[in-house]
């Protein structure tokens, strides 16, 4: 779970011929989800003023934002991506169902970990292995976020997205529906602005697009997270384990998770009604994890 993304898009796509495929369900995998085509086809016939393509502009490029751009090119609509550090580590659990992996044609050689027991634990230190529902060719993939959204950085530029490397600053609202949005960024310290016809925020919690186009109040997650190194004999505990912790030393409305990597565990919680107490949740899930990742006191 990463800091949630609130995608806000808005300047109304109608008055350009714009088609969207209906969805339809999967089969490759047991584990059933609904599956929508990310496919959008543009009439590039319809030019608007200047004789131009449609432009757009996605800000946050996390998978949210990625997937959003990779659509936008492939139906042929200008698109660019403003993303502050595309190579970052965001705090994200990194835990994704295999509907998922499908649904977004995701590489299996991404994949970290294939998990196949999975331990909720109680405030009481019960414990079920929610592991025991998979069935014997089903696992949780766990996957590094920076290595995801490199992956979907990448596909999105193979179909003509422009990845912009920069800061997005401030967006200004057209007063008119022909005039186009302004959209600010600092680019290595140079500021900078594009004009695009459409705007998609997915720039996370704190969304900056959100302020900008005063958007009010909506609920969202924080998270926090850290990555811990063990040594091999402790690696070993959990290299086909993954935990999830609840309990109101964790979180009030979340839960707490120990998921292993490649060379690592991410540790992490996060919670949406109490945020101003988020470290105080992650030192919970310290203590509660503490016997098996035998962490030294701070």
């Amino acid at each position: 779970m990463a800091t949630a993304s609130q995608i806000h898009c808005f300047h109304s796509l109608q008055k350009w011929p714009i088609r969207r495929t209906t969805p339809s369900s999967s089969s490759s995998s047991s584990l059933k989800c609904r599956r929508y085509s990310s496919i959008i086809t543009c009439n590039s016939s319809k030019n608007i003023s200047g004789g131009r393509k449609l432009r757009a502009a996605v800000i946050g490029g996390g998978p949210a934002g990625s997937s959003a751009a990779e659509a936008l090119s492939r139906g042929g609509i200008e698109t660019y991506l403003i993303e502050r550090s595309p190579s970052g580590a965001k705090p994200c659990g990194g835990a994704i169902p295999l509907c998922m992996l499908d649904e977004f044609s995701i590489p299996l050689e991404l994949i970290d970990r294939k998990v196949t027991q999975m331990k909720i634990i109680s405030p009481s230190n019960l414990t079920v292995d929610f592991g025991k529902t998979l069935k014997p060719h089903e696992y949780i993939a766990m996957i590094r976020r920076e290595v995801l959204d490199s992956f979907l950085h990448s596909r999105a530029q193979s179909y003509g997205t422009n990845v912009i490397n920069a800061l997005f600053i401030h967006l200004e609202v057209p007063d008119s529906p022909d005039s186009p949005y302004t959209v600010h960024y600092n680019s290595n310290g140079s500021k900078e602005s594009i004009s695009v016809d459409v705007v998609i925020g997915a720039d996370g919690a704190n969304s900056r697009v959100a302020k900008s186009i005063d958007a009010g109040n909506y609920s969202y997650a924080i998270a926090f997270q850290e990555r811990i190194r063990l040594p091999d004999d402790k690696m070993r505990y959990y290299e086909n384990l993954a935990e999830m912790y609840v309990g109101n030393d964790i979180s009030p409305d979340f839960y707490g998770w120990v998921f292993p990597k490649c060379d690592h565990v991410a540790v992490g919680t996060g919670t949406v009604c109490s945020k101003q107490d988020i470290k105080l949740y992650q030192n919970g899930v310290r203590e509660r994890v503490r016997e098996n990742l035998r962490w030294e006191s701070d």
